[in-house]
């Protein structure tokens, strides 16, 4: 199907475009560091990338640092071609977080909200790449049960992600701080592959995801979409009247229900196409052999279906919601933005111009921290300048204390070797300065300690240095690898087993039959018998 066939390739255009974006801005750091004939910077398969294809692609503009600044961020907050985009859930939870609006801000989530408005769900089904991965964990289903698996199928209400949404935005509210990036799988899947790119730590964002692929793998199918996901929740409000809409023919419809096992969303198209909880997905219109499910343009009041009408109470119910969260817009005052991954950081670049470096950012009660590294991927032997630029969000004052800052090399057996004893230093010229050199390729923790509010806080900030080896990679996969071989052969010999009983089970029914069939032969013998 057309439609099905070009949603595969928003969805497949989307993923290139979040690992095209981070690369673009490590080649932008490259570029102006004047590093990009650096042969060990340039090694791998990042590398490659950037000198093959990205290198001359960029040169050959006529603006090319232009287009680089134009191209930057995530999927919570990006820059795509000049034009600032925000998830709408990014944009009301920093209103929420902030108890203030910065219309700019708002406004960069215009573009999203006005297409779910007329298309509705549809970034859930053609452009969430956290979607991508939770199909193909409902089709890993199929292999469970290949192997002789029977996954879980709990079911949980739809309900539970509104009230999620609601109860996240009161945290945001209550602690000033923005909970749904942690943990947003959209923002984590495209903020895991910046970070990969960029060789930072990513193994808390993988354990998230993995966590939830096992939970729909083997307890909940499309768990977190169905009835967990606080930006699907904010997508079907908006989307709630949107006039493309899947529309059932019922004279066509045969009741067959084929389309009911596809829908992704967990509903039932014949009844609730129209509902709130359609994503537009378009698997029902192609599974539909009588051609009952079409696409169409109007309100969902025009539908002859009265099982997908919203009702006067459900409308007033959304109309409540969405008054609710556009609540804090009432109280209009300046803030002070937020921080488009792969732009300079906001806070201190305005006001502290930095040479082109790597940036690892953390925050530690009313205080944001950045350590720079450069270069941003150190080389092993040779000093690397790191630099510490700490601020107070709300106040917008340098911190002037001094820290404490020790070097360790991490180690899969043993304890961690200090590699720079704790060294304190004084704040110069809003900056904390450090000399570190790296021994070897690896992953070091630069440990940060300061006070804070009077208690002694200690950040650690996971580093890549030089070109570590693949050696936990290899063992993870072989790891998965013996998995998967067990479940194989655990499988083949079930199946074996089963066979051989059917086989048992049907020769001893074919040997009583054949003894039957002797008992029944010999009696007219053993009766002619006696009557002669």
């Amino acid at each position: 199907m057309i439609v099905q066939s070009l949603r595969r390739m928003t969805q497949a255009g989307v993923i290139a475009i979040l690992a095209a974006i981070p690369l673009l801005s490590l080649y932008a750091h490259y570029r102006s560091a004047r590093s990009i004939d650096d042969p060990a910077l340039m090694a791998g398969l990042r590398g490659e990338a950037i000198t093959q294809h990205i290198h001359p692609f960029v040169e050959s503009l006529d603006d090319p640092q232009g287009f680089l600044d134009s191209n930057k961020g995530t999927l919570w907050s990006m820059r795509l071609f000049g034009i600032d985009i925000t998830d709408p859930l990014a944009a009301i939870e920093m209103t929420f977080a902030t108890k203030s609006v910065y219309w700019p801000l708002i406004l960069t989530a215009a573009i999203p909200v006005i297409l779910t408005i007329i298309l509705g769900k549809v970034f859930c089904s053609w452009i969430c790449p956290a979607y991508v991965l939770f199909e193909v964990t409902g089709k890993l289903r199929r292999l469970l049960r290949f192997a002789e698996i029977q996954p879980g199928k709990l079911r949980f209400s739809h309900s539970n992600k509104y009230l999620f949404l609601f109860v996240g935005l009161g945290a945001a509210l209550i602690a000033a701080a923005p909970l749904f990036a942690l943990i947003y799988p959209p923002a984590v899947v495209s903020r895991a592959i910046h970070a990969w790119v960029f060789g930072t730590a990513l193994m808390g964002m993988l354990i998230l995801l993995g966590l939830i692929v096992a939970f729909e793998l083997f307890v909940s199918p499309r768990w977190w979409c169905r009835t967990m996901c606080p930006g699907g929740a904010l997508y079907g409000l908006l989307g709630w009247f949107r006039p493309v809409r899947i529309k059932l023919k019922s004279e066509l419809c045969t009741a067959c229900q084929e389309c009911i096992p596809v829908c992704e969303a967990g509903i039932n198209p014949i009844t609730q196409s129209e509902s709130i909880e359609c994503d537009n997905c378009c698997a029902c219109v192609r599974h539909c052999d009588d051609r009952a499910l079409i696409y169409t343009i109007g309100l969902p009041i025009r539908s002859s279906s009265k099982q997908s009408r919203p009702s006067p109470q459900r409308a007033g119910r959304a109309a409540a919601l969405l008054v609710l969260l556009m609540a804090p817009l009432v109280h209009s005052s300046p803030a002070w933005g937020h921080h488009i991954l792969g732009l300079p950081h906001y806070s201190y670049k305005e006001n502290y111009p930095q040479r082109p470096t790597l940036e690892y950012p953390a925050t530690t009660g009313p205080y944001s921290v950045l350590l720079t590294s450069y270069p941003g991927i150190p080389v092993p032997g040779e000093p690397a300048n790191l630099a510490f630029y700490i601020k107070n969000k709300t106040a917008r004052e340098v911190y002037g204390m001094p820290i404490t800052v020790r070097t360790l090399q991490t180690s899969t057996f043993g304890d961690n070797v200090t590699i720079m004893p704790p060294t304190t230093r004084e704040p110069f010229d809003n900056e904390y300065k450090f000399h570190v050199t790296f021994p070897d390729d690896g992953e070091y923790i630069v440990e940060l300690t300061l006070e804070v509010e009077g208690k002694t806080e200690i950040i650690p900030f996971l580093m890549v240095v030089g070109e570590p080896t693949a050696t936990a990679s290899i063992a993870v996969f072989s790891s998965f690898g013996m998995i998967i071989l067990f479940v194989v052969l655990r499988a083949a010999q079930k199946k074996r087993a089963r066979k051989n009983a059917q086989d048992i089970n049907t020769h001893s029914q074919g040997a009583c039959a054949a003894t039957v069939k002797l008992h029944v032969l010999a009696e007219p013998v053993c009766g002619s018998h006696e009557s002669q």
